[in-house]
């Protein structure tokens, strides 16, 4: 039986939680149902790209790039966040400014990724590409091959989708307009 991403698309744009009007994540990882659909959803596209490798930046990428991983029989990088305990890590990359307008410092370890490797990058969000641009160094300089991206919500530019090859299950316009009530956090 083929997985069907029109109906996970669909499944979880009616039952992507808002929190004070804003897409809810952390929500969508509650719900054992949407969870459930996630690694299948986000891996479709790249089944038969030969994945060798899932690269995940913090914080929420590691997550969803465990699922997507053993849905492709892949395997899991994970990549911190500067100043967070990485035991080994010995490459660094600073990211264009982020949507707060402020730089991050990615790292990882060199001997994570090798030359044959064909690496994804999955992550929760983008917005402007730029943590997506980070790993997508790390994996240029690693000699891997950079596959594409697959994210959960996509509030980027169609130029930065087309720039990083991203695939993403749902539009944050399109979360932004649902009616469902969204929760009253005080």
């Amino acid at each position: 039986m083929s997985f069907d991403l029109a109906a996970a698309r669909a499944r979880l744009k009616a039952g992507f939680p808002l929190v004070n009007g804003h897409p809810d994540v952390a929500g969508v990882l509650r719900d054992p149902a949407l969870l459930a659909a996630l690694g299948p959803a986000l891996a479709a596209p790249f089944h038969d790209r030969g994945i060798t490798a899932v690269c995940a930046p913090e914080a929420r990428g590691p997550i969803l790039g465990a699922l997507v991983a053993v849905e492709l029989g892949a395997g899991l990088v994970l990549v911190r966040k500067d100043d967070r305990n990485h035991p080994g890590a010995d490459r660094r990359v600073e990211s264009p400014p982020t949507w707060r307008g402020a730089s991050e410092v990615f790292q990882t370890r060199s001997w994570d990724l090798s030359p044959t490797d064909r690496v994804l990058v999955v992550d929760d969000w983008i917005t402007t590409g730029s943590s997506l641009a980070a790993m997508r160094a790390l994996i240029e300089q690693s000699g891997a091959t950079y596959c594409g991206a697959s994210v959960l919500v996509d509030k980027a530019s169609e130029a930065t989708r087309d720039r990083h090859g991203v695939h993403a299950l749902v539009r944050f316009d399109e979360l932004a307009a649902t009616t469902h009530a969204p929760p009253v956090v005080d």
